[in-house]
């Protein structure tokens, strides 16, 4: 990792070591600095010590956020805003505020704005829509979909920095359990706002944040990792991710062909989510690339390899103003942290 300058967080940057360590954290987001070590070749002082640095400048960071099991009970939601230009900067600001609103990206082509946000039903979606994004000075339209199935989500995505004999230090079995599906009970929230900050807590620090014990925070958090109601993940700034491009598609697919496509697509290495959502182009997924140049020639090999791809537009992202919880800045490094609200209501 070098530095130069005064040692502000542009003078960090990231090094092969530190990649391999972020994707070491990809695969295995709260082990021990003992084990990422040994997987990148280094002590786990030396992991430890490049993660402070990686993290302490927004470069890299573990965040934690709801799972599928409690995505699909909630309403979750992709919103296309349309703005009027001058005051499209503002309006991301605005909303990347509000802790419901997962992710803001300013993109071209299809809208202006585009939210990932959550809502404890359809009911508060439609006043959010109403009552909330349409009083506001230069929002022009909006558009929601809502997400019905995830097949895949960023959690899953990987640098490609480790090779195969560094990646079986890292590999577990797939956990099994019987708790499947029973999401997140209310006295588990606050150690998943916690956990949002910083995925990397531990048990400790966790307590002392929620008010409870150690023991308290090792069951309940068991109870969440084996309902797959919550998810780990570590993340980079695009900036240095090696694909900084981010391109939103969308396609119509017929019902009868989604499942199979949706699953075949999970295995690219440039995607970071597959949706199913409502709409007449109910397939929604998101890649990273390397350059914008790269983007004709995904399409051309998609639409070779899934004729059944139908309708299929695109949203290029210009900015990430917020990601998962983290507002960023304009490279892509965090720079704050909004904990996510998954059961939002609208007040009266």
């Amino acid at each position: 990792m070098r530095h130069s300058g005064s040692g502000g967080v542009a003078a960090v940057r990231p090094d092969e070591l530190d990649l391999a360590l972020v994707n070491a954290l990809q695969m295995r987001p709260r082990a021990s600095w003992s084990l990422l070590g040994r997987a990148i070749g280094v002590s786990s002082a030396t992991a430890a010590r490049r993660w402070q640095r990686l993290s302490g400048a927004g470069i890299a960071w573990v965040t934690a956020y709801a799972g599928p099991a409690v995505w699909e009970r909630q309403c979750i939601a992709f919103l296309e805003v349309d703005c009027r230009p001058a005051h499209t900067g503002r309006i991301a600001r605005e909303f990347a505020a509000e802790p419901h609103v997962l992710s803001v990206e300013h993109v071209a082509d299809g809208c202006d704005l585009l939210f990932m946000a959550a809502f404890a039903d359809v009911t508060h979606l439609s006043r959010y829509i109403t009552d909330r994004i349409g009083a506001v000075p230069g929002v022009v339209g909006v558009r929601a979909r809502l997400i019905t199935r995830v097949h895949s989500e960023a959690s899953s995505w990987r640098l490609g920095a480790l090779d195969a004999a560094q990646r079986g230090h890292l590999v577990t079995a797939s956990p099994t359990s019987n708790v499947a599906g029973l999401g997140i009970r209310p006295q588990e929230r606050e150690l998943l706002m916690a956990l949002g900050a910083d995925g990397r807590m531990d048990q400790a620090a966790l307590a002392t944040s929620v008010g409870t014990s150690a023991t308290t925070v090792r069951r309940r958090l068991a109870h969440m990792i084996a309902g797959d109601a919550i998810r780990f993940r570590c993340e980079i700034a695009t900036r240095y991710s090696g694909r900084p491009v981010s391109v939103t598609y969308r396609a119509a697919v017929s019902a009868h062909e989604l499942d199979a496509i949706g699953e075949a697509l999970t295995k690219l290495p440039e995607i970071r989510l597959i949706a199913e959502v409502t709409g007449p182009r109910n397939l929604w997924f998101v890649v990273w690339l390397r350059a914008v140049s790269d983007i004709p020639s995904l399409e051309a090999w998609l639409t070779g390899r899934f004729p059944a791809l139908a309708e299929v537009d695109r949203s290029t992202t210009l900015l990430f103003v917020k990601r998962m919880g983290r507002l960023l800045d304009p490279d892509g490094r965090a720079v704050g942290n909004i904990p996510m609200d998954f059961w939002y209501t609208m007040p009266p």
